[in-house]
């Protein structure tokens, strides 16, 4: 397993290199640009200014100096070596639109984000592997049903409908006596004055409905292969077996049978991590939530190349990574597999 897993993060490099490397020839090959923006701004600015009087020569040479300012004067592999170079010093470079750090502005986002999608991500497989196994132990019964009908309304449901839904219900007094939960942001005003436990509560609260929301995704998904998966297991030969020995329905279920039933949830475990660490753009715009799906529509509006560039290196980390994690639990969930 040891050797194996340093196998995987020696071949990450390349992967590494191939994602990065793609997406930083995209984005150059794009049309638009800072450069673009700047001639733009100065070919619209006023009238009988300094701009309107530029001659095509004056515009030429200020476009190659905005070049070389910006690093876009170079051919696209020498930039993308040099770019290269800087990542393994965390120098991402500044961004074009705020003139601030790439990386900070990547770091202020991050947290926002992962708020509502690590504890998404775990409820989803927690409550997914729970109903999914009742519903394979109750399947034909009215449990199964009546929760098969209410995942498949909710599934049909757009998350935007759902989160707009929740916001109106639940952030207003329209339809409750009073708004259980904030209407929007991440955090209350004062939020720096509180104490540790104010601040563990006040997030929690900020972040309920946009937890709830993101669960949706994949919810019905998951819990509809959760108890396929069971019911292939429980009609094998060696469940069969168990009972037949005398062991009671608790164990045959949950020390025979749970675990081979895990096993597709598993495979999917790393694409799925990186969709909720990615953040999703519907439920931050619904609920004013500054995380890196908003920022991603942003640096793309606006063509900002290295914030651009740092959500690809975070992504990319984070798809190999889940892969990885991927491997590995599915080793831990089946011991028969031998990874050489």
């Amino acid at each position: 397993m040891r050797i194996y897993i340093i196998r995987r993060l020696l071949t990450m490099l390349p992967m590494f290199f191939v994602m990065t490397g793609v997406y930083f020839m995209l984005q150059n090959y794009l049309p638009g640009g800072p450069v673009q923006d700047m001639l733009q701004r100065l070919r619209g600015s006023g009238d009988g200014g300094s701009a309107s009087s530029m001659t095509m020569d004056d515009m030429a040479k200020l476009k190659a100096d905005l070049e070389r300012q910006y690093g876009l004067d170079k051919p696209v592999p020498v930039r993308y070596w040099i770019w290269l170079g800087k990542i393994t010093r965390l120098e991402f470079g500044d961004s074009t639109v705020t003139r601030r750090p790439a990386l900070q502005v990547l770091v202020e986002r991050i947290p926002i984000s992962l708020g509502f999608g690590i504890p998404g991500f775990f409820l989803t497989y927690l409550v997914c592997i729970v109903l999914g196994v009742l519903k394979a132990l109750k399947d034909g019964q009215p449990l199964d049903l009546a929760s098969s009908s209410i995942l498949f309304v909710a599934y049909s449901i757009p998350p935007l409908v759902i989160s707009v839904i929740a916001l109106l219900v639940f952030c207003t007094d329209r339809v409750l006596p009073t708004a259980w939960f904030p209407l929007g942001g991440a955090y209350s005003d004062g939020f720096d004055t509180f104490t540790s436990w104010q601040k563990i509560k006040d997030y929690v609260w900020h972040m309920f409905l946009p937890v709830c929301a993101s669960l949706l995704g994949s919810f019905t998904l998951l819990t509809m292969l959760m108890k396929n998966s069971m019911l292939d297991v429980l009609r094998s030969d060696y469940i069969r077996t168990a009972h037949a020995k005398g062991l009671s329905d608790q164990i045959v279920v949950f020390k025979h049978a749970l675990r081979n039933a895990l096993l597709p949830l598993m495979v999917g475990m790393g694409g799925i991590l990186s969709a909720f660490v990615a953040g999703s753009i519907i439920i931050e715009s619904v609920f004013g939530l500054p995380g890196m799906g908003i920022l991603i529509i942003e640096s793309l509006t606006s063509r900002d190349y290295n914030v651009l560039m740092a959500v690809a290196v975070i992504q990319s980390m984070v798809i190999m990574l889940g892969q990885l994690i991927s491997d590995i639990t599915y080793f831990l969930v089946d011991p028969r597999i031998e990874f050489k």
